[in-house]
């Protein structure tokens, strides 16, 4: 939480001081207004992921089972995570799993695939909800004028899409490995039942 606040706040001085020195003249706006344009603006875009988040979470769960095409992580899109080195930055993304009441951090029952399958289920909504606030995010361009939008809008919306893709990408990376573990336990469920059934007639 602490690095998303740091990444925020630097992003927001950023901003304020290249329109201050760069655009504050040519379009004649004084200081504060950049500074509340830029504060007003971020809090918009937070409000924007706040509200489509929560209708995404509205949908049906069943939209969002793990064995769905859409949520199959091919080979080519792992090892596109690890080229970017994910494994040394993943435990540091902000997960929002709280909201929920179901952390992401730590496969806590790892041989329960009610648990199992409730973490895939939890990581496919968030996959969307980060997905689809990269590109919903850009609406705030549309609450000052546009000609504004480079400015304000179009900045603030491109740090939002870069914070929601980490956690997407993280979420991604560990789906795979969440569904070896599912595929595990239903074979040693089933392996389990065979020697029940054996014992039982022996």
């Amino acid at each position: 939480m602490l690095l998303y606040c740091i990444i925020i706040i630097v992003s927001m001085i950023l901003i304020a001081i290249a329109n201050i020195l760069i655009n504050g003249s040519l379009y004649g706006l004084p200081v504060h207004y950049i500074i509340l344009a830029v504060i007003i603006s971020t809090v918009a875009v937070i409000a924007i992921d706040g509200i489509f988040a929560f209708a995404i979470r509205k949908l049906p769960s069943k939209w969002f089972n793990h064995k769905r095409r859409i949520f199959q992580v091919s080979k080519k899109e792992i090892n596109f995570y690890n080229a970017l080195r994910i494994k040394k930055w993943k435990d540091k993304i902000l997960e929002l799993g709280q909201f929920t009441n179901f952390t992401k951090k730590k496969v806590v029952n790892p041989f329960d695939n009610e648990y199992v399958e409730r973490f895939l289920l939890e990581s496919n909504y968030g996959y969307i909800i980060h997905l689809v606030s990269i590109f919903t995010g850009f609406l705030i361009i549309f609450i000052y004028p546009l000609k504004y939008a480079l400015m304000f809008g179009v900045p603030i919306a491109i740090v939002n899409a870069f914070l929601h893709m980490l956690p997407m990408f993280v979420l991604r990376y560990n789906t795979p490995k969440l569904e070896v573990l599912f595929k595990r336990n239903e074979r040693n469920k089933e392996q389990k039942k065979e020697n029940e059934l054996k014992n039982s007639v022996a």
